[in-house]
């Protein structure tokens, strides 16, 4: 055996302390890759693990801004499926905006599927320093994830994304993570995930180039009426007591958000998701009120706007997946009343910083 393998065999504690003061800055200098951005430059195409990789996707992209910061004040869309589902793209939000009289910006449609707001509140930490603002959606969905879910976004889960707030909060908020300083975890769980998907393609030559699909649902996949009244029923009966259990705690990870907003003088707005209000009706009311009033306490304390499109559109059931995600023409009607919403809002903070 040559002198690396004994190297690695020998119980000498000195030669152990060596090994782990150099394996330590080598943890540290990959950490960095992702909390700098710098990995980024692995095309978007390559790092993601499939077409549906939105977690990949919204830390690729909130990255890749970091080292190439936005000629036009970003615009970052946060929430779950149903935000990442509630607009064309980006790309034709920015442009509706500008058509209708607001400013240009760059906008980023960073829904994820299941997103908590400690994911959220990474993302808000980490976007560059350039006049911003954060169109934060809510919906019931949004205040489900339990305290263990949102407090393994301190390890990087889901997002390779570092946020000192959200240890910070978690630690001394719910005593969680007290012990994690790194998001190697997170980073560790993708590397492992990416080399089973496309390792064998990659040592064959033939390196992955996966297109990121934004939306999921159409017409093919949409449900029916019928399926849809008893998802409903379903929400009542099994999803609304995880609701209640987490309810309060989500509202503390909402306001921790706001708070880094606002230190950071980033402008917000607090924003309904879709909801199928036609096969819904009143049947979600009382849980919608058990976080609509605390919402509407939080924008006015922190002098944020609150809005809810779903007081002004009206999208039929068919344009809807089921209870809360659009296809194709829902998403065309919703974005056009967020564009005219937005259009005035940002034209009168000018798009500088500093909301509320």
């Amino acid at each position: 055996m040559g002198g690396f393998g004994r190297g690695f065999r020998n119980r000498n504690p000195l030669v152990l302390v060596v090994a782990a003061l150099l394996l330590v800055p080598a943890l540290l200098g990959v950490e960095w890759l992702f909390t700098s951005g710098a990995w980024t430059a692995v095309p978007l195409g390559v790092a993601l693990r499939n077409p549906q990789d939105s977690f990949v996707y919204v830390s690729w992209m909130v990255g890749r801004a970091r080292r190439h910061e936005p000629d036009t004040p970003g615009l970052y869309l946060l929430g779950g499926s149903s935000a990442r589902e509630s607009v064309v793209g980006g790309d034709e939000l920015a442009a509706e905006i500008e058509a209708l009289g607001g400013p240009r910006v760059t906008a980023f449609d960073l829904g994820s599927i299941n997103q908590n707001f400690a994911e959220s509140l990474a993302v808000v930490e980490n976007v560059p320093d350039t006049p911003a603002w954060l169109l934060v959606g809510v919906n019931l969905g949004r205040f489900t994830a339990t305290r263990q879910q949102n407090a393994m976004q301190a390890r990087g889960r889901e997002f390779l994304l570092g946020s000192g707030a959200v240890r910070s909060f978690v630690s001394s908020h719910w005593g969680l993570e007290r012990h994690g300083f790194t998001i190697l975890p997170g980073i560790w769980a993708f590397v492992t995930d990416w080399t089973r998907r496309h390792g064998v393609s990659l040592l064959a030559g033939d390196p992955p180039c996966t297109q990121y699909r934004l939306h999921r649902y159409s017409r093919k996949t949409r449900r029916s009426d019928g399926h849809k009244r008893r998802l409903v029923e379903k929400w009542n009966a099994t999803r609304r007591p995880v609701f209640e259990r987490n309810r309060a705690a989500n509202l503390q990870m909402l306001e921790a958000l706001l708070a880094e907003a606002r230190k950071r003088g980033l402008n917000v707005v607090l924003l309904e998701l879709p909801i199928n209000r036609e096969v819904v009706g009143d049947s979600f009311a009382a849980s919608q009120h058990e976080y609509r009033v605390p919402v509407a306490r939080l924008a006015a304390d922190y002098g944020y706007p609150y809005i809810d499109l779903n007081e002004i559109v009206d999208i039929p059931s068919r344009d809807f997946q089921d209870l809360t995600h659009l296809i194709a023409p829902g998403r065309v009607v919703w974005q056009r009343a967020l564009a005219k919403e937005l259009a005035p809002l940002l034209s009168a903070g000018d798009s500088g910083g500093g909301g509320g």
